[in-house]
């Protein structure tokens, strides 16, 4: 048996007892577990966007000490805009792809078959890549881990 009071139990006029650890604790809007709400930040973005709602919301409502879910919130709502942004860039690529193919004279059938080909696997390339970016944050953030992103990770850093 020890003689030191259990823990939260402040013996008149000793210091406070030490706060939770930072992984244990309880989120202010869904009083959910810090770790999964942080997992809850990286759900892929094919997934109609979902990541977008916990990720806003943690920012909203989280205070600035909560640094582990507030980073993976804004690391997990940059990590959308770069889905995004790829998106886009091979979206302009397979219409201007699309338009050139349809303009050019004579029997291009085979070189835009093959064309749209290699702008495909190299588009399902990127997305598999993004994909895995994605499942291994989550794995991170669920054992309450900063893993920062090359880029985006020191933004996040910065700024949560």
């Amino acid at each position: 048996m020890s003689n030191q009071p259990p823990y939260g139990y402040n013996q008149g006029g000793g210091f406070p007892p030490p706060p939770p650890p930072q992984g244990d604790g309880k989120t202010k809007v869904l009083s959910m577990g810090y770790n999964t709400a942080a997992l809850l930040c990286y759900i892929p973005t094919c997934f109609c966007c979902l990541n977008l709602i916990p990720c806003i919301l943690w920012l909203a409502t989280e205070p600035k000490e909560n640094r582990l879910l507030r980073f993976h919130a804004l690391q997990g709502l940059l990590l959308f805009g770069v889905w995004v942004v790829v998106w886009i860039v091979f979206t302009i690529l397979g219409f201007a792809f699309g338009a050139s193919m349809s303009v050019m004279p004579g029997d291009s059938g085979l070189v835009a078959a093959g064309g749209g080909l290699v702008l495909f696997l190299i588009r399902l390339c990127v997305g598999v890549g993004l994909l895995i970016i994605h499942i291994v944050a989550m794995v991170k953030a669920s054992s309450g881990q900063m893993w920062k992103l090359p880029v985006i990770g020191d933004v996040a850093e910065k700024n949560s």
